[in-house]
């Protein structure tokens, strides 16, 4: 018995009083797995030095409770039950007691008290600090909407105001456009009016110029007083022209088209030469009065003078003269039927 006893001391414990448990002793108890760390049975295992090997002393079994725990398996002295080969045998089916809970120290039963009141302790203080957190938060966006409440409608009104502005800003700016364009044209408009007005009063300056007469005869009453080449007393050769009896002041007009001069001439009085552009000259004497000034370009029919009775004349009337190349000159009547018109 004293060598089980040692043996039994030697595997429980890995040093003199420490109380460290040995896991191998509980292994090797268990049925069926071979004891690989202790020496056959019978063999003591050998002490440490300055340790000296004691008997092991039976526990009594726990309580229910569980109160006593580890303190009531190991003893006073703190010791370990006896396993391995110095235990008792036990029957086939049945553990030994080392795996009946004397060789595993058993952990202590807590308080039911302590082990729900400790948990919710600290559920609660957890959730306490959430909703402090949250409570921190909800003030501050609190106070955030409450300070900020009063500047929304104050910013959305700024914002509405410079949109307005904008808006009225754009469409001024769309007026203005649309005003500058009208006005634009307008002018273009009037520009193309204008243009086509000039073109229809050239067209139309054309037109009459095509219709006009080129020439016209002298004075619109028809007949003659005298003819050329007539003789006598009234003249002091033969007589160069021809005659219109027309009364005082007659309008008197340009044969043909060319510039017009005036002068003063003892037997035709007052007279007004016209120089066509062929440089054939009609003359108009007797006149009481000239209308244009020397130099002046006139177009047939246009006035030029009225009749009279100045120089050598018997009576009011109009002496009419052709002379082409301004030379001699010629009568009348057939170079104004040449150009479509009868005086007689």
């Amino acid at each position: 018995m004293p060598a089980r006893g040692g043996a039994s001391e030697g595997l429980s414990h890995s040093g003199a009083d420490t109380g460290t448990y040995d896991a191998s002793a509980w292994n090797a108890a268990a049925p069926g797995h071979p004891d690989l760390s202790t020496p056959p049975h019978g063999t003591p295992l050998p002490v440490p030095p300055g340790s000296t090997a004691r008997e092991h002393t039976p526990e009594p079994p726990a309580s229910d409770t569980g109160d006593v725990g580890g303190a009531r398996e190991t003893g006073e002295t703190g010791e370990l039950p006896l396993v391995g080969a110095g235990a008792p045998p036990h029957g086939p089916g049945e553990q030994p007691e080392a795996g009946r809970g004397r060789g595993r120290r058993r952990p202590a039963k807590r308080s039911a008290l302590l082990t729900i009141a400790v948990p919710s302790a600290c559920v609660m203080g957890v959730a306490g600090v959430a909703a402090a957190s949250v409570g921190d938060f909800g003030g501050d966006s609190a106070t955030a909407n409450t300070a900020s409440a009063p500047t929304s409608p104050v910013k959305a009104a700024a914002a509405n105001n410079r949109l307005d502005t904008q808006l009225a800003d754009l469409s001024r700016a769309a007026d203005d456009v649309a005003d500058r364009a009208s006005r634009t044209q307008e002018r273009i408009d009037l520009k193309a009016k204008k243009e086509a007005e000039h073109k229809a009063a050239v067209a139309e300056a054309a037109r009459k110029e095509r219709e006009r007469p080129k020439f016209v005869l002298p004075v619109t009453q028809r007949g003659l007083s005298a003819y050329f080449g007539q003789a006598g007393v009234n003249w002091m050769s033969q007589h160069t022209g021809i005659d219109f009896p027309v009364a005082y002041g007659t309008p008197v007009m340009a044969a043909t088209d060319g510039t017009v001069r005036s002068q003063w001439n003892s037997a035709y009085g007052n007279m007004a030469i016209l120089t066509a552009k062929d440089g054939t000259e009609t003359w108009y004497c007797h006149l009481s009065s000239t209308t244009l000034p020397s130099g002046t370009p006139v177009k047939a029919g246009q006035v030029i003078a009225h009749s009279g009775n100045s120089g050598n004349s018997t009576g009011p009337h109009m002496h009419f003269e052709v002379r082409p190349g301004a030379g001699a000159a010629i009568d009348p009547l057939p170079w104004l039927r040449s150009h479509g018109l009868d005086p007689t």
